[in-house]
């Protein structure tokens, strides 16, 4: 079990907004705050336990990334009212030596994944080149 917490780096972080604000868009500030909560739920999730089911293991470069799905995290937000049904993003992180979660990026269900990755890794200061 990793009790390290997680972070997110910077591109993730401006991936993330683009994310909040499109389902802002779409679903409104509701759907924004729902899919904010499950992304956070996830993240947390995975800080817990970068082990988990669900996490696969992956190596678009040198070093192994996970990858987890956020549908993995429905059932874990809190507030039954407040849960995302069919979630499209997958978490894209690496464990630090200092035993935190670095989120590097998101992927979309509709990306090619293997392509996703390598943009994800490349473009990212906590990931190993």
């Amino acid at each position: 079990m990793n009790v390290g917490g997680f972070r997110l780096s910077a591109p993730a972080e401006a991936e993330l907004d683009r994310i909040l604000d499109w389902s802002e868009e779409q679903f409104h500030a509701v759907g924004r705050m729902r899919y904010a909560a499950l992304l956070v739920q996830a993240m947390q999730d995975l800080a817990d336990d970068p082990q988990r089911e669900g996490v696969g293991w992956v190596r678009p470069v040198k070093h192994p990334v996970g990858v987890y799905h956020a549908w993995h995290s429905r059932d874990h937000v809190p507030d039954p009212a407040e849960r995302v049904h069919d979630p499209r993003h997958a978490v894209v992180f690496r464990i630090a030596e200092d035993g935190v979660a670095d989120i590097l990026g998101f992927v979309h269900d509709h990306m090619l994944r293997g392509r996703a990755l390598r943009r994800i890794v490349r473009g990212n200061p906590f990931a190993p080149h």
